[in-house]
């Protein structure tokens, strides 16, 4: 955290450079030019950042750029600060409703959506990736599962930045943003970090958005690792019927209401089939 502190402050002195004269576009080219390859990624971000500011910067070709250049850092650890800070310094410069192109270029909201799924991606396959490093004796792999489990805020704050983008709204989220991390989780493999994504999906998007998508997140459920598809279809139950006094009992349209009686019905029956053992899992998942 003290590195990025400083990298801060070297991004308050390239916007001074820029206010003098100097061309971030000129500076872009030359930190390309450093020897070691981390600390010219960390570079390159920080002037990137500054970069995207620039009315005539070419924003897409920036942001593809910078995403594509940090996969020259695959040590799982060092990889993950580096795409965490590429994330942190970028966030507030996204194109989204509002944001002023260089003209000709297409005022895109999904500019933005592409690059963060992107990084996303692969974060959590840097993350997940720590899994395989977890051999030897019981105490040392106890203790690296849960410096692994430390690092997770890291993968899931870019689905916090997508949720933050004005321009997603609920026809982009349903089609584009929900599949994308939906293929990505379920595609892992990996334990931990199904459960947790799968958590930060539902904390952090609207609730509105979760109403409408709920089909499509309990579809995922069964192609995840056992343990998880029956904790997340039981906590999903009860995401359902929370949803359902303001949507579900008033009066809507008969197409809102059958899309709700029939999610309703499919979620209960699985529960139903066995809800006392799968209560049991539940509790006993949920105390450790």
């Amino acid at each position: 955290m003290r590195a990025f502190d400083e990298l801060r402050r070297l991004e308050i002195f390239f916007k001074d450079e820029r206010r003098h004269g100097v061309s971030i576009a000129d500076l872009y080219e030359l930190v390309q030019h450093a020897g070691n390859i981390l600390p010219r990624l960390y570079l390159l971000c920080t002037v990137g950042s500054v970069y995207l500011r620039c009315k005539d910067a070419p924003v897409r070709d920036v942001l593809k750029d910078l995403v594509e250049m940090c996969r020259g850092v695959q040590h799982p650890i060092r990889g993950l600060f580096l795409r965490s800070y590429l994330s942190q310094v970028s966030k507030d410069k996204l194109p989204d409703i509002g944001y002023e192109y260089e003209e000709g270029e297409s005022n895109d909201v999904m500019v933005a959506v592409e690059f963060v799924l992107q990084n996303f991606t692969e974060m959590n396959k840097l993350w997940v990736r720590l899994q395989l490093q977890h051999q030897g004796p019981d105490r040392i792999r106890e203790k690296r599962e849960k410096e692994r489990n430390e690092l997770r805020d890291l993968v899931g704050k870019n689905l916090h930045v997508l949720s933050q983008i004005e321009g997603v709204n609920l026809e982009m989220y349903k089609d584009t943003v929900l599949p994308s991390v939906l293929e990505q989780v379920v595609n892992c493999k990996d334990e931990l970090a199904q459960f947790y994504l799968m958590e930060c999906i539902i904390q952090v998007f609207p609730d509105e958005y979760h109403l409408q998508t709920l089909e499509t997140l309990l579809g995922a459920c069964p192609q995840l690792q056992v343990g998880n598809m029956i904790r997340l279809e039981i906590d999903n139950v009860f995401l359902v019927l929370a949803f359902l006094p303001s949507e579900f009992w008033m009066v809507r349209p008969l197409r809102l209401l059958t899309l709700n009686i029939g999610l309703l019905d499919r979620v209960m029956r699985f529960v139903l089939y066995d809800f006392n053992e799968l209560l049991l899992y539940y509790h006993s998942c949920s105390k450790t």
